[in-house]
């Protein structure tokens, strides 16, 4: 069995923020049938008829657990058949079934005690592995289930039962956030090798009870340990910005980069739609240098130097 009774997801407190207003609500029919077209049209991909209402209530009441309400409508919609992706119409799999829940407890026991891995929302860190272990075990024991979409991908089944909750990666490795939900990420998967393009959109992402906390942390403990000072990629102009400015935007990206921000997303804050990206705020007349409105990090630099 899993760590829950039957039914039994999570607190109430487990959605911190939920920018989906219509999220209580089952997806629209289109959304589900646009995911499961995609599905259909990768080359070495079943799908079979989606499960029905009787097939939903036999395996939440067998593993315990609800399905997100946008997970569930796009496997009634269709049901994909292939290596990574759970089999959730067969009985004789449960025991299959069950390994792929509790992989993410064997993931995150893992990396507690080899990595020495540690959230600052878990509370002090006890003085044994052991005794971490067992910490980490109950918090996991409230924490929404993870239910499985495809491969170590994961969607939290969280109480209220909602629509738009993040995938997340979860491995040997960690946990990663890969998309803001389930169509997002199955619409992101590209051919039948297991392919994945993440992408995730600029909406707001849910926050999850434990596994945001998590994710956030493992991306920072990665950034630090990967994310060496280097040649920076020159979206500033040298010939254009004087010394001191270009040092000073230098130090700015690579404290973003260690920070756990991505390149792209640095990017964003350091430039601004509408201005030529190799050359600097003031290019052009006083006048209108002082009038553009600042919304970027580079020119709120550049304006006080000015």
């Amino acid at each position: 069995m899993l760590h829950r009774l039957p039914g039994i997801i999570s607190p109430l407190g487990n959605i911190i923020t939920d920018p989906f207003r219509d999220s209580a609500k089952p997806p629209l029919p289109v959304y589900c049938k646009t995911t499961i077209n995609h599905l259909k049209s990768l080359t070495g991909l079943d799908v079979s008829p989606g499960l029905t209402n009787q097939e939903i209530s036999a395996v939440e009441s067998s593993l315990g657990f609800s399905f997100p309400l946008d997970l569930r409508s796009i496997l009634q919609t269709g049901l994909p058949v292939g290596t990574h992706f759970p089999n959730w119409r067969s009985g004789s799999t449960r025991n299959n079934l069950l390994l792929l829940f509790n992989l993410p407890l064997l993931h995150i026991s893992k990396i507690v005690t080899r990595n020495g891995f540690w959230v600052d929302s878990w509370g002090s860190r006890p003085g044994s592995d052991a005794a971490a272990l067992s910490l980490v075990k109950k918090l996991i024991q409230i924490a929404p289930v993870l239910v499985p979409v495809y491969g170590d991908f994961y969607v939290p089944s969280t109480t209220p039962n909602l629509a738009r909750n993040p995938v997340f990666q979860i491995d040997g490795d960690g946990v990663r956030v890969l998309s803001c939900d389930v169509a997002e990420f199955l619409q992101g998967l590209s051919r039948s090798d297991g392919r994945h393009d993440p992408c995730i959109s600029r909406r707001l992402l849910r926050r999850v009870e434990f596994w945001s906390d998590v994710a956030e942390r493992g991306r920072m403990m990665t950034m630090k340990k990967v994310v060496a000072r280097d040649y920076t990629r020159g979206w500033w102009s040298a010939s254009s910005c004087d010394e001191r400015l270009r040092a000073c935007l230098d130090d700015a990206f690579w404290k973003l980069r260690e920070a756990g921000w991505r390149e792209d997303e640095v990017r964003d804050m350091m430039m601004m739609d509408g201005v030529d990206r190799d050359t600097c705020a003031e290019d052009g007349d006083e006048g209108d240098r002082k009038g553009r409105e600042v919304t970027t990090l580079r020119h709120l630099l550049v304006s006080h130097e000015a």
